[in-house]
C-alpha cells in the first residue's frame, strides 16, 4: 500500500529505538530517500523519520520515533540537522539525491518555522495539525494489527480487533491530549471537525506539579505518581459523609474535591510530593474523561480514541481515563488507546509528504519485540514497542473462519501456571538449541545464499539464547510488558530473535536430511496403505499423519530421539496414545469422505521431513483421488523445522517423480502449494497471504496439522465448512490446558458450523 510516497506494505516495530518509542520497519519500501516529519507541541516535539533498511536487512526501511521537550528545541533541531545530512548520502548509482523536505505540524510548526528553515537549510512544509492527527490515526488503526487496546488495572491491556474493509470505521472521536486537549469528530477520510477541547491538559499537570514539587522532567512526574496516595491530599466522599452516599451512587472512595483535603485541619492529612502528583493526575485525567464522554453523547459517537504524548503508555493515566469513560457511560463505552499515541500528528504529517491515492489494507503489520524496551522509561512496560514486520503484500482473513475468532488457546497473562511453565520450557529449549549446535547436530545452510552449507555459527546461537532468555525473564516479571501475552507471541518472538542475530533458518540442513530420507520411504509408505479397504486406508493415513507430526524439533521431549535418528514412523506410532475419545473421531471423518467427498481441501502443514512427506502428502494424495483439489499452505518464512512454501514445492515435485497419482494431481493442478503468510509456528487465520485466501474461496474442508497450528492456536476456532485437526500433545503445558496427557492425539473432525466441544 502507498501512503503518500511511502510503500507501507510489509511493515515491522523495531525496538532498537533512539527514543522512547520504537521504530517501524517497512520492508517493501525500497527508496533510499529519507522522509522527515516533526510535530512541535507546547510541551513536546516529536520527530518521525524514514530511513533505508538497517545493515543486514534486505531492502525496505524503517520509521523511527524520537521526542524532545519543546523547551529544549535546540536539541531537536540539532538532531534533525543530522537527519538532513544523512538524507543527502546516496549510493552513486542512484544518481543525485533529491533535496529533502521536512513536513511539520503542530503549533510550533508555525511559531518556529522560520528558525527551522534557517538552521536546517531545507524546505519546511507545514501540514494542518488536525489533518495530521486523523491521518496518523487512520494509518495506525488500519495498518497495525495490535495497535488499538483497552486498559484497566484489573484486566490489563486487551487488544481490540483491527478494522477490516467490511467494517464501518467512521464516525469516531479522537481526544488528543498534549499541553491542552483537542477533541475531534472524524466522519470519513479527511473529514473531521474540532468539536471541543479544554485547556486542562498535559501542560496543566506539568505546570502545577512543577510549581508544587519542583520536579522538572515529565517522565519523572509520571514516575512519581506511582507511589502516591491521592486520598492524603483530596477530600473524599467518605471524608464528608463518613461512608458511601448510596442514594446518588457515590462511593466513599470517590473524590469529592481535588486537593480539598489539604486545608481541612480536622482531617489532619499528611502528604508527600508523590501524593500531590497522583491527585493532579487524577484531576486532569478525570476531567478529560468526563468532557470526552459528554461530547460523545452529544454527537452520538461510541468509539473514543485517546492520543497525545501526555499518555505515554502510563498505566495510571490510561486506567483513570478508562475509569472515567466507563463510569459516565455506565459501562457502555470503553476508552481506546494506541501504542503510538504520542506520534499521531508526526506520523500523519510524514504520510502527507506527497499527495497520492491511498489504498486501504487492514492488518498489514505485526509487532516484533526482538529488541524491545518499555516506552518512556516506564518500568511497568505496559506499552513497550517493537518493530512492525510483514512478509506479505497484505494479510487477509480465511473466508471460512467463523466469527468471533480468538487465535490463542491460553492467555498467559491470566494463567500464571501456564505462563511460568511455558517461559521456563522455552528458556530451557533455547539453551538446548545451543547444545545441539555445539554438538554439530544442526549443520545448516544460509537462507540468504541458497545451496551453501555451513555450521550454524555458535557465537550467534549463543547470542540468540541470551537475547531470548532476557525477553522471557522480562515477561516472567512483567507479563504485560509486550501487550497480550500468548504462546503464539512468545513462539513468534523466538523466531524474531533468531533472525535478529542473523540466523534465518537454523534447521535448514536438518530439514534437507530428514526430507531426503522421507522421500526414499514414500513409495513403500504409500504401497502399504493402497492395499487396504477404503475406510481402513483413510484411518491408516490419519494414523500416519499423527505419527509424522512427532518429527518436531520444537518439542524438547523429542530432541534426543530426533538427534540420534532413533525415531521412525513405526516408533512414532508406538509413542502416541490415541486418546482421549472426546478429542479423536477419525472414523467420522473417514465416513464423511466416503459418503460425499470434498471439492477443495485447504491443509495447513507443519514440519518438514516425515511429517509432510509420509503424513500429509499420502493423505492429500488420496483426497485428490476422490476428486478434491488440495491446497497445501506452508510457512512463508522459516520457523523451527516447519516446511516453507519453497521447500514444499520442491518436495511435491520430487514426490511426483516417484508416484504417478501425485504426478497427475500436480499436472492437473489438483495439488497446489501456497504460502500461508506466517513466519512462526502458529497461524493467525485473520492474517493470511492473499494468494492463499483466493485459493481457499471454495474450500469445504480445512485441515490444521501440528500442535502449534491446531492446539496452541486455533484450538477453539470455528469454521463455516468442515474442519479436521491433526496433532499430538507434545508437552505438558498443551496437554494440561486440554485435560490430556503428553503424547495423546488430537484427530478431531468437526462438521461445518459446529464447535470443537
Amino acid at each position: 500500500m502507498m501512503f503518500g510516497s511511502i510503500n507501507s506494505s510489509g511493515a515491522v516495530i523495531d525496538c532498537i529505538a533512539e527514543g522512547s518509542a520504537y521504530d517501524i520497519v517497512l520492508p517493501n519500501q525500497t527508496e533510499r530517500v529519507q522522509n522527515i516529519a516533526v510535530d512541535i507541541g507546547g510541551s513536546l516535539a516529536k520527530v518521525v523519520y524514514y530511513t533505508t533498511a538497517a545493515v543486514g536487512r534486505q531492502g525496505g526501511g524503517r520509521l523511527h520515533f524520537k521526542a524532545f521537550e519543546t523547551d529544549h528545541l535546540d536539541l531537536c533541531i540539532e538532531f534533525m540537522c543530522g537527519l538532513v545530512d544523512r538524507s543527502r548520502i546516496r549510493d552513486p548509482t542512484d544518481g543525485p539525491p533529491a533535496e529533502p523536505v521536512i513536513m511539520a505540524t503542530g503549533g510550533g510548526a508555525h511559531r518556529f518555522g522560520a528558525e527551522l528553515r534557517s538552521r536546517l537549510g531545507v524546505e519546511i512544509r507545514v501540514v494542518d495539525e488536525m489533518e495530521s492527527l486523523t491521518a496518523g490515526l487512520n494509518f495506525l488503526m488500519r495498518e497495525v494489527a495490535d495497535e488499538v487496546f483497552t486498559y484497566s488495572e484489573a484486566r490489563g491491556q486487551k487488544f481490540v480487533s483491527p478494522v477490516s474493509e467490511a467494517e464501518d470505521l467512521f464516525p469516531y472521536m479522537l481526544v488528543n491530549i498534549g499541553s491542552g486537549v483537542s477533541i475531534l469528530k472524524v466522519t470519513g477520510e479527511g473529514q473531521y471537525e474540532r468539536i471541543s477541547g479544554t485547556s486542562l491538559g498535559g501542560g496543566t499537570f506539568w505546570g502545577l506539579l512543577h510549581e508544587l514539587t519542583g520536579v522538572t522532567s515529565f517522565d519523572a512526574m509520571l514516575e512519581t505518581t506511582k507511589s502516591g496516595d491521592n486520598t492524603k491530599v483530596d477530600m473524599m466522599v467518605g471524608d464528608i459523609y463518613g461512608t458511601n452516599y448510596d442514594k446518588i451512587g457515590l462511593k466513599a472512595t470517590n473524590i469529592a474535591a481535588t486537593m480539598g483535603g489539604v486545608y481541612r485541619k480536622g482531617l489532619d492529612k499528611q502528604y508527600s510530593d508523590a501524593d500531590i502528583a497522583r491527585s493532579l493526575l487524577y484531576m486532569v485525567s478525570n476531567n478529560i474523561g468526563q468532557i470526552a464522554y459528554l461530547n460523545a453523547q452529544l454527537h452520538g459517537i461510541r468509539r473514543i480514541y485517546f492520543g497525545g504524548y501526555f499518555i505515554r503508555g502510563h498505566p495510571l493515566t490510561m486506567h483513570t481515563l478508562s475509569y472515567a469513560i466507563d463510569f459516565w457511560s455506565k459501562g457502555m463505552i470503553s476508552a481506546l488507546f494506541l501504542r503510538h499515541e504520542g506520534y499521531l500528528g508526526a506520523t500523519g504529517a510524514l504520510l502527507r509528504g506527497e499527495a497520492a491515492p491511498t489504498r486501504r489494507r487492514a492488518c498489514s503489520f505485526t509487532e516484533n519485540f526482538s529488541v524491545a524496551e518499555p516506552a518512556a522509561g516506564d518500568s511497568s512496560g505496559v506499552s513497550a514497542l517493537g518493530m512492525l514486520d510483514q512478509q506479505a503484500d497484505r494479510l487477509e482473513r480465511l473466508p471460512q473462519l467463523a466469527l468471533p475468532y480468538v487465535p490463542d488457546t491460553v492467555d498467559l497473562a491470566a494463567d500464571e501456571g501456564q505462563r511460568l511453565a511455558w517461559l521456563a520450557a522455552l528458556e530451557r529449549s533455547a539453551h538446548e538449541l545451543v547444545a545441539l549446535v555445539e554438538r554439530g547436530a544442526l549443520d545448516a545452510g544460509s537462507s540468504d545464499h541458497v545451496g551453501t552449507e555451513d555450521r550454524v555459527d555458535a557465537g550467534r546461537i549463543r547470542a540468540f539464547s541470551i537475547l531470548y532468555a532476557r525477553h522471557l525473564q522480562r515477561l516472567g516479571a512483567q507479563p504485560l510488558a509486550y501487550g497480550a501475552l500468548t504462546v503464539r507471541g512468545i513462539l513468534g518472538l523466538r523466531e524474531q530473535c533468531l533472525r535478529e542475530v542473523g540466523l534465518g533458518d537454523v534447521f535448514a540442513a536438518v530439514k534437507r536430511r530428514e526430507t531426503k530420507a522421507a522421500l526414499v520411504a514414500l513409495p513403500q509408505c504409500v504401497a502399504q496403505t493402497d492395499v487396504l479397504a477404503e475406510r481402513e486406508r483413510l484411518l491408516a493415513l490419519l494414523g500416519n499423519a499423527l505419527a509424522g507430526n512427532m518429527f518436531d524439533w520444537g518439542a524438547s521431549e523429542l530432541h534426543g530421539a530426533l538427534a540420534s535418528g532413533a525415531l521412525d514412523l513405526a516408533a512414532a506410532r508406538e509413542r502416541i496414545s490415541y486418546s482421549p475419545q472426546r478429542l479423536n473421531n477419525p472414523g467420522a471423518f473417514a465416513d464423511r469422505v466416503i459418503a460425499e467427498g470434498y471439492r477443495k481441501v485447504l491443509v495447513f502443514v507443519d514440519n518438514s521431513g516425515a511429517d509432510v512427506v509420509l503424513g500429509v502428502l499420502p493423505l492429500a494424495r488420496v483426497l485428490t483421488q476422490t476428486g478434491a483439489t488440495v491446497v497445501l499452505a506452508a510457512n512463508s518464512r522459516p520457523a523451527l523445522n516447519d516446511v516453507t512454501e519453497g521447500e514444499l514445492k520442491d518436495i511435491v515435485a520430487e514426490a511426483a517423480l516417484v508416484d504417478e497419482s501425485l504426478a497427475a494431481a500436480v499436472e492437473e493442478e489438483r495439488l497446489l502449494v501456497c504460502a500461508s503468510g506466517s513466519a512462526g509456528p502458529c497461524v493467525d487465520l485473520r492474517r493470511l497471504d492473499p494468494r492463499l485466501v483466493a485459493l481457499a474461496q471454495a474450500a469445504d474442508l480445512v485441515i490444521l496439522v501440528g500442535m502449534a497450528r491446531a492446539i496452541v492456536s486455533n484450538y477453539h476456532a470455528r469454521f463455516t465448512c468442515d474442519s479436521l485437526r491433526i496433532a499430538v500433545f507434545k508437552n505438558k503445558m498443551t496437554a494440561d490446558a486440554a485435560s490430556a496427557n503428553v503424547f495423546d492425539s488430537l484427530c478431531l473432525y468437526v462438521p461445518g458450523g459446529g464447535s470443537r466441544e
